[in-house]
């Protein structure tokens, strides 16, 4: 007969499967909270002589402790001490449903003690010295090196965002590196590559790699800007190649019943996140890099700033997230009020205008509306700061529930923002309305979501149906 203990863990294994955990991970939630419960066992030992009753607060306090020795190690990353607090959170409050972890704040908790650890420094970012130094170690010459350096420099003295600049870079290296495999070294003979070398390669990620369109437009984009920026060629002429199939694709859609499947179990600071990307039709980084002065209460607007192509737009927002906002915002607050009695540096502005307004960097207006948990390392400001939260926390959040509300599709954060454009017109919104609201440069981009509308069968009626029995 199997032991109590046995018998709990396959019952917790059970209800970790049923809340959407993987199978990959679940061995992680059961070590994690086997952790929890030695450290329980022996915090809650009574000392020799001693009466200890196991209370409400005794738990807690130790589940305190628990995570704040965690959060201590600087060898356990900030998602093993999320994962910990979520493994040992499905146990006491979600499979044995007691008192004291069903009324506990289990993300500030959590929000607290990786806000407390050392600043992050980012081991991404690489100064130009190691950018070609990593570039050697891939494999390409000391000449190759040399122009990755240059693109990079180029691109940090024109203030390129680093994603950006990670993409040139990686397109550049994985062009040279092409250059080396087909025998022609990683340029011209002077050590630059050539126009038709980069034709060759373009028209061979399409033919050979069988890459997307749009993957070879970001290629054709880097090597554009690294002909005419670093090798000072004015017109480089790439036409000559043949472009990637365009496949015609429609973008994934859930019904209003699965989205509210999705939110209903959504909760805290991803919640809000996953609320607003819905109901404002917002992109992904367009949430998260949200600043206080961007919620508009009196007018009930969201104000986008800086969108994708540089375009700012106005988005209405909802009245049932204005109450849980503004109490968002209390929260924000006290992290900002933190940050200026520890004179933290203030937050990053976007382009010259931190040497335009001097000290607007450091006032609650150009706060984050989700600020990171924890300080950062700014690499190229080289001083610690505050960023926005990182995306992963909600993008997780979103797989998972979706996984929990039975909905089996494809469902990403920009689902959310194709549900939100298809069920406004769903209800009749001009599609002229719908396209400035999501900020598209064409109409014929929002066109793509009548094709999607939630009508059964696509408003056909099948002839199978038409048979009747």
């Amino acid at each position: 007969m199997p032991s109590s203990k046995k018998i709990f863990y396959q019952k917790y294994r059970a209800f970790l499967i049923e809340q959407g955990v993987s199978d990959k991970v679940l061995p992680y939630y059961q070590g994690h909270l086997k952790l929890w419960g030695n450290y329980l066992r022996r915090s809650l030992k009574p000392a020799e002589g001693k009466q200890q009753e196991r209370t409400q607060v005794n738990h807690w306090q130790v589940l305190c402790d628990f995570l704040g020795k965690l959060g201590g190690n600087p060898h356990i990353a900030d998602w093993q001490i999320q994962q910990t607090a979520d493994a040992v959170r499905f146990a006491h409050a979600g499979l044995l449903r007691e008192d004291w972890a069903l009324s506990a704040p289990w993300q500030t908790l959590v929000d607290e003690v990786i806000e407390a650890r050392e600043p992050e420094i980012p081991e991404q970012f690489l100064e130009v010295i190691d950018v070609e130094k990593a570039a050697r170690e891939k494999g390409l010459s000391e000449s190759g090196a040399i122009l990755v350096g240059r693109l990079v420099t180029k691109m940090r003295s024109r203030h390129y965002a680093y994603r950006t600049e990670q993409a040139y870079r990686e397109w550049l290296e994985r062009f040279l590196l092409w250059c080396v495999d087909v025998g022609a070294g990683d340029g011209s003979s002077d050590g630059e590559p050539t126009v038709q070398q980069t034709r060759n390669f373009l028209q061979d990620l399409a033919v050979r790699q069988g890459v997307a369109k749009a993957t070879q437009k970001q290629a054709v984009n880097a090597m554009g800007y690294f002909f005419r920026q670093v090798l000072e060629l004015e017109n480089p002429d790439f036409s000559d190649f043949t472009p990637a199939r365009e496949g015609k694709k429609i973008p994934v859609v859930l019904a209003v019943e699965e989205v509210k499947a999705i939110l209903s179990m959504s909760e805290g600071r991803t919640g809000l996140m996953m609320k607003l990307m819905y109901g404002c039709g917002l992109r992904l980084m367009e949430c998260m890099r949200l600043r206080v002065k961007d919620v508009d209460f009196a007018n009930g607007l969201i104000l986008v700033r800086d969108g994708k192509g540089g375009k700012d737009r106005r988005t209405p927002l909802p009245v049932s997230l204005e109450q849980p906002l503004r109490e968002h915002l209390q929260q924000s607050q006290r992290v900002y009020e933190k940050d200026r009695a520890a004179e933290v540096a203030g937050v990053w502005m976007p382009g010259a205008l931190e040497r335009k307004y001097p000290g607007a960097n450091t006032e609650w207006a150009w706060f984050w509306l989700f600020p990171s948990r924890k300080l950062a390392l700014d690499p190229r400001a080289k001083v610690v700061r505050r960023h926005h939260t990182g995306e992963s926390a909600v993008q997780k959040a979103v797989k998972n529930l979706a996984l929990r509300a039975d909905v089996h599709k494809r469902v990403s954060c920009h689902v959310l923002r194709h549900s939100f454009a298809t069920h406004l017109l769903d209800q009749g919104r001009d599609i002229r309305t719908v396209q400035e609201l999501l900020g598209h440069a064409n109409v014929k981009t929002t066109e793509i979501y009548t094709h999607v509308m939630n009508r059964r069968g696509g408003g056909v009626i099948s002839p199978l149906d038409e048979m009747g029995e």
